[in-house]
């Protein structure tokens, strides 16, 4: 890319990767800035990280979710793998072992890192339904919403987690 500008977005239609042009009004469209939307928090989240196996992850992560973006976009072929699902429920089951069992909802707060976390979290959620939405009329393969579902999870967890459960629990009513 020479230039980051090309003006062919201009009248509101833009590019994929199979070079078909849609409106940017698709569902498809909101479905890949919403999984762009979680790679950057994840981003986030990242300078907010100071250990190593964490960060890792999230590397790891933010590969994969460019992959996914990617794939949503009608690259050609699937890049993901039941694998990459398989090792978010591994770190999501590591994680666990050292957290209490939950007995009532927590609120997203506690520290910038955890907070970030649920952040995250939340338009990674945001990701998984609009790329639902946008699978009724776009070939999306299932590992796709699989693997933001069980991303969502592996957040939910990393933000327990780094919050040392001092977690804010919801209190009905008040």
């Amino acid at each position: 890319m020479t230039r980051i500008y090309t003006r062919s977005g201009d009248t509101g239609e833009t590019g994929l990767a199979n070079a078909t042009r849609i409106a940017k009004s698709d569902l498809l469209c909101d479905a890949i800035g919403d999984i762009d939307e979680t790679n950057a928090m994840v981003g986030v989240l990242r300078s907010l990280n100071d250990d190593e196996v964490i960060d890792q992850q999230l590397s790891e992560v933010q590969h994969k979710l460019f992959d996914l973006g990617a794939q949503v976009a009608q690259y050609k072929g699937n890049l993901l793998k039941t694998s990459d699902i398989d090792q978010l429920e591994q770190w999501i089951d590591e994680m666990q072992e050292h957290l209490n069992p939950l007995k009532q909802f927590i609120l997203p707060a506690g520290n910038p890192s955890g907070s970030q976390c649920h952040l995250a979290r939340t338009v990674c959620r945001r990701a998984e339904r609009k790329t639902w939405q946008a699978a009724i009329e776009h070939q999306i393969e299932p590992e796709v919403m699989q693997y933001l579902n069980r991303l969502s999870d592996y957040l939910f967890v990393l933000a327990r987690s780094l919050n040392d459960q001092d977690e804010v629990l919801w209190q009905a009513g008040r």
